[in-house]
C-alpha cells in the first residue's frame, strides 16, 4: 500500500515537472521565435544600407573616371596649343 502511495505521489510530481518543463520550452520557442523576427529585420536593414553604400561608392567612382578622363583630355588640349606656341 505504501509503495502505491509512493508510487502514486512520485508519478504525479514527474507530471507536474513535465507540465512547466513543457511550459518553459514553449516559452523559448516563443521568444527564439521574436529574437529571430527582430533579427531578420536588422539583417535587412543592414544588406539594404551595405547596397546603398556599394552604389553610392559606385557613382563616386565614376565620377571620378570622369574627372580624369576630362583632365586627360583638357592636358592633350593644352599640351597642342604648347606645341603651337612653341614652333
Amino acid at each position: 500500500m505504501a509503495d502505491d502511495i509512493t508510487n502514486k505521489v512520485l508519478l504525479e510530481h514527474m507530471q507536474g515537472m513535465k507540465a512547466e518543463l513543457l511550459e518553459l520550452i514553449l516559452d523559448i520557442k516563443s521568444e527564439l521565435k521574436e529574437v529571430k523576427f527582430e533579427l531578420n529585420g536588422k539583417i535587412d536593414t543592414l544588406e539594404k544600407k551595405v547596397d546603398r553604400g556599394f552604389e553610392d561608392a559606385r557613382k563616386h567612382r565614376q565620377a571620378i573616371q570622369e574627372d580624369l578622363d576630362a583632365s586627360i583630355v583638357m592636358l592633350g588640349k593644352h599640351q597642342a596649343k604648347l606645341e603651337k606656341v612653341s614652333v
